[in-house]
């Protein structure tokens, strides 16, 4: 992402995002340091989802910015479904409840090439989770709201790993591992969106830290953590303010 393009989504981000809320750019934009032709995957956090016309009227502006960055543009998710999340979906999100839930264990399934599947409030869920918890760049509106949503989703994305392995202790590579490869050996955005590397490994310790704070889970031997003895609906996120 570019310091131009920055600015114009900055902008696009001070004029329409509800009061209270805030607003992220992500994916291929947000990991890149200079020009890129990538679409420019946007989100805004608000309490409500705007009206229609409110929604088209937001729509044409992330256009434009595509048209005058000559930008290319993703409709595999319409706009209607990722541009906006409400502070429901985060709480749904990372109260991960956009999973499915085998044998008392939390089951991603892999993505589906399926229009009203990638348009469901579950993957839109998914998506907004992916987002706070990967490369992303803060666009600007309530820091506050942003950084207790982000503490929130590194500690969600820690319990899934936790959750998903079904071991009594993991590492931190256990944890990435399960995050990056599904079962049946989906990766990347046919998986849960994430790629191997230090940041990954960082928002996952950070979640595990967070865990150990609310002694839901313990550390051993300093690099090993084990699930204390709790409901497993407990080894999750808090709410937000």
């Amino acid at each position: 992402m570019t310091p131009e393009l920055f600015a114009a989504a900055a902008q696009l981000c001070r004029i329409t995002t509800p009061v209270g809320g805030y607003g992220l750019a992500y994916g291929s934009q947000a990991v890149g340091a200079g020009y890129s032709d990538s679409d420019l995957d946007l989100v805004l956090v608000g309490r409500h989802r705007p009206g229609c016309h409110i929604m088209n009227d937001l729509i044409a502006a992330v256009c434009k910015i595509h048209d005058d960055f000559g930008l290319r543009s993703d409709t595999e998710v319409d706009y209607e479904t990722k541009l906006f999340a409400t502070y429901s979906d985060v709480d749904s999100a990372v109260g991960l409840r956009c999973f499915s839930r085998i044998s008392g264990g939390l089951s991603p399934d892999p993505v589906v090439a399926d229009r009203r599947w990638l348009n469901s409030p579950a993957f839109a869920q998914r998506l907004i989770l992916n987002a706070l918890t990967s490369e992303h760049v803060f666009l600007g509106g309530s820091v506050a709201r942003y950084r207790a949503d982000r503490a929130r989703a590194e500690q969600a994305i820690a319990a899934l790993a936790i959750s998903m392995l079904g071991g009594p202790e993991v590492t931190v590579l256990d944890a990435v591992r399960a995050l990056i490869e599904g079962p049946g050996g989906e990766r990347g955005k046919d998986f849960l969106g994430y790629t191997p590397g230090a940041r990954l490994c960082s928002t996952v310790q950070s979640g595990l830290a967070s865990l150990v704070a609310r002694n839901l889970v313990e550390v051993i031997d300093g690099a090993r953590f084990r699930r204390c003895h709790v409901r497993d609906e407990q080894v999750g996120p808090g709410h937000a303010a």
